[in-house]
């Protein structure tokens, strides 16, 4: 027999709190602020903030994930590979750094960025 649980579902929030920046990482501090234990995916995304034909307007680097009771803050370091930096280069038929001011973007989803900070990437 299948039995259903009739209690009020509780949910989990997160309050991301700040973003540090290297060429290398990228540190997120956040806290969970909801009302039971949970988990959270980190994802970074890089926007280079020079209009260039080159790159895509937003990629997305990398993630990691941290769990954390209620009121717990936590940090995740994220590395940020050089690949995130590179285009194909047909010239030189092979992966080239595209040098620039780039915006690092911590978020919660594609459509939910929470926090932002630039690198300064050199080739």
């Amino acid at each position: 027999m299948l039995r259903i649980d009739k209690k009020p579902y509780r949910s989990t929030g997160w309050t991301y709190e700040a973003l540090t920046v290297t060429e290398d990482a990228a540190t997120v501090r956040l806290t969970n602020t909801g009302t039971r234990p949970g988990a959270e995916t980190v994802q970074l995304y890089l926007a280079p903030r020079a209009d260039t034909a080159e790159r895509p307007a937003r990629v997305l680097a990398d993630f990691g994930r941290v769990e954390a009771v209620p009121g717990q803050s936590v940090e995740v370091t994220v590395p940020l590979e050089r690949r995130a930096y590179e285009i194909w280069d047909e010239t030189a038929y092979g992966w080239t750094v595209v040098p620039g001011t780039y915006e690092v973007q911590a978020a919660h989803s594609l459509g939910d960025v929470r926090l932002t900070a630039t690198v300064e990437v050199k080739a």
